[in-house]
């Protein structure tokens, strides 16, 4: 049995259970910039990292759809390994009520594959009312529930209760990649003692200011550390920050929605749509060559991470071609490996950052 935890229940229990999760922030004075907001809409998709000392960071991706009914899905897919040691991929979906989306206190984020697809009255995030709150009191009070596997099934070990209260030199703006840039987020740094029959634990959340979307973007309680350290949702063409435009203006883009296996240049099937965009790209520009460069973080040998990056880049030009009919003379693949990291390798975001794929118009 396989579970996925949407936020981070710690390495220590990486075999049996999945996360929505990082470890620490970037926080950067962006209050003279545009703050962005994040819409909850189909295909936004927030990457996750759980990282496991020195093999590195095991990515989990949360992909949302359905959304325009009274609830919406969520999808978790990632790799973990097993308890023979083997890595396998699991996938479990969870429908959210909109209800609870804006008015739950109770937090849920740990569920099995075999797990019913609802559980109402529970949200795996904050919710409007709870975030509304941290706006007008200052804190607000929510239940967080530990689930734990036990025969096959998932139980409630312990219901934690208790009053969060907004942190007084806590961030206001924090700096997240956000569709291939890093922007600003406005967030609500909150922290309290959640506890069930006077026995509990101190937790810690970074929490998108927004009602609509209140996602968690940083966590902190016993056993669970997270972060997240992308999100990527659809933009026109004319978005600023739009492939396309980007490649027209500045003949280079940075790419952060193709998503590889752990260690391995297999592409993952939520890369389809960034794939497709630079295809039709393609097609719209018959004119374009590009060349497409595969980029690591600094976990594992250098000559091993010049390889990985090379048939990372090889395997998203067999895709345009033989997936898509784009000319295999219009596409050139190359990899660098560790050596044009963007930031440094010391944190989950930072590694993140350098696991990339560029395009350049040639």
């Amino acid at each position: 049995m396989h579970a996925l935890d949407l936020k981070l229940f710690g390495v220590r229990r990486l075999r049996r259970a999945f996360v929505w999760f990082l470890p620490l922030w970037l926080w950067a004075p962006c209050h003279a910039q545009e703050v962005h907001q994040i819409p909850l809409v189909d295909r936004l998709t927030t990457t996750t990292a759980v990282t496991s000392g020195r093999q590195g960071d095991y990515e989990v991706l949360t992909v949302i759809s359905d959304v325009s009914g009274a609830s919406f899905k969520v999808t978790l897919s990632g790799e973990a390994a097993d308890d023979g040691g083997e890595m396998r991929e699991i996938q479990i979906s969870r429908v959210i009520l909109r209800e609870d989306w804006r008015t739950s206190r109770t937090i849920r984020t740990y569920f099995h594959e075999s797990d019913p697809p609802q559980f109402p009255g529970t949200t795996p995030e904050m919710s409007a009312i709870t975030v509304n709150e941290i706006r007008t009191l200052g804190r607000t009070t929510i239940t967080y529930l530990e689930v734990e596997p036990e025969f096959g099934a998932t139980v409630i070990s312990r219901k934690l209760t208790g009053s969060l209260a907004r942190v007084a030199n806590g961030p206001d703006v924090t700096t997240l990649l956000l569709n291939g840039r890093l922007q600003p987020l406005r967030v609500l740094h909150v922290a309290g003692r959640l506890s069930e029959n006077g026995n509990g634990d101190d937790f810690d959340f970074v929490i998108l200011d927004d009602p609509e979307n209140p996602l968690i973007l940083k966590r902190r309680g016993p056993g669970i550390s997270s972060v997240v350290t992308r999100i990527e949702y659809p933009q026109p063409t004319s978005s600023a920050t739009s492939l396309e435009r980007s490649l027209a203006e500045e003949k280079h883009a940075l790419v952060y929605g193709i998503y590889f296996k752990f260690a391995r240049s297999d592409i993952r099937p939520e890369s389809d749509t960034v794939i497709k965009e630079i295809a039709t790209i393609l097609k719209s520009n018959p004119g374009w060559k590009l060349a497409i460069a595969g980029h690591t973080d600094n976990v594992g040998g250098d000559q091993t991470n010049l390889e990985l990056s090379r048939k990372r880049a090889q395997s998203v030009k067999s895709v345009l071609v033989e997936r898509y009919g784009i000319g295999a003379e219009r596409l050139t693949a190359g990899g660098f490996g560790t050596s044009q990291p963007q930031t440094k390798n010391d944190t989950p975001e930072g590694r993140a950052r350098n696991r990339r794929v560029e395009l350049t118009r040639q």
